[in-house]
């Protein structure tokens, strides 16, 4: 839909990111509108800062923070599956951070084209959410846009985000987060979540069979569940995610039971010790009456 160029603030010498429209289409100029509303009214370290908004006869701009970064699928194509596996936790965590943000804004803030090509990485793996276009505030039980359909990523979008009769919400967003893990374990994206209910697939049998670790595939599965009510909620998605690949997921600590302590057994020997003091006691009187004439 656009194209991204490094900047100059002529002001200040501050390079920056300058968003185009590669056509005058009304509705990615709503779009364009849009991502400047949703960005200007959050703020969060693993979101870009935008700065100015320029619109002319002509074309409309949107000026951001200049990251350096590669986007999270170019990062996956140039790791091994190990490296991946054991930095999952780490970016994950932090997708997980900047979302569980947005929807506690209110109206909470629902993303609804999370993907790895919309998640930058920096060299310190750091990351910044990019590309709010078709981010929607959750009010009400508004229903999905049907222009939604041209512009979300097929591999990484619920049912319901295809659908004018259906609604999107918190929800949504996890299918995306669960689709993003999917590629990022596996190397590649899954297939279409029409695909994954006609064709009748186990995602986590999927999962196994491409090597991944346990956990991680029953997460993701539950994650990318078709119906919106049976997939796992983000914050439950947090508490099982691996820390790292093959470990146990994350519980709370059981708690354990402590027996009230023993009296120490230097009571005891003091005890014994004072029986013995006056049993001597005794016997020395004793001795001293009997040797007395």
């Amino acid at each position: 839909m656009a194209c991204v160029y490094r900047g100059l603030e002529v002001a200040t010498g501050r390079p920056v990111a300058v968003k185009c429209l590669k056509v005058d289409d009304p509705s990615l100029q709503r779009a364009l509108a849009n991502e400047w509303e949703v960005l200007n009214r959050v703020e969060h370290e693993y979101l870009v800062d935008e700065l100015e908004l320029v619109q002319t006869d002509s074309a409309t701009f949107l000026v951001m923070e200049l990251i350096e970064g590669q986007p999270l699928g170019t990062w996956i194509e140039s790791h091994s599956a190990s490296e991946r596996a054991t930095t999952a936790p780490l970016l994950l965590a932090k997708v997980c951070q900047v979302l569980q943000y947005l929807h506690a804004q209110d109206p909470p803030v629902i993303v609804r084209d999370l993907k790895p090509d919309n998640i930058l990485v920096t060299p310190s793996l750091d990351i910044k959410l990019i590309d709010f276009g078709i981010a929607r505030a959750l009010i009400g039980d508004a229903k999905t846009e049907v222009a939604l359909k041209g512009f979300a990523s097929a591999a990484y979008a619920p049912l319901e985000q295809y659908s004018a009769q259906a609604t999107t919400g918190v929800h949504s967003d996890v299918y995306s987060l669960g689709a993003t893990a999917y590629h990022l374990l596996t190397g590649h994206p899954p297939l279409s979540a029409i695909d994954i209910l006609t064709q009748k697939v186990n995602l986590e049998q999927e999962l196994l069979r491409s090597g991944v670790d346990a956990e991680w595939a029953s997460l993701i599965a539950a994650a990318m569940r078709s119906k919106a009510n049976q997939r796992i909620g983000l914050d439950d998605f947090i508490q099982r995610m691996p820390v790292t690949p093959g470990s146990a997921p994350r519980r709370k600590p059981p708690v354990i039971e402590v027996a009230p302590p023993s009296p120490p057994p230097l009571q005891a020997s003091k005890s014994w010790l004072s029986w013995v003091a006056i049993a001597a006691l005794l016997a020395l009187s004793f001795l001293l009456l009997w040797s007395s004439p």
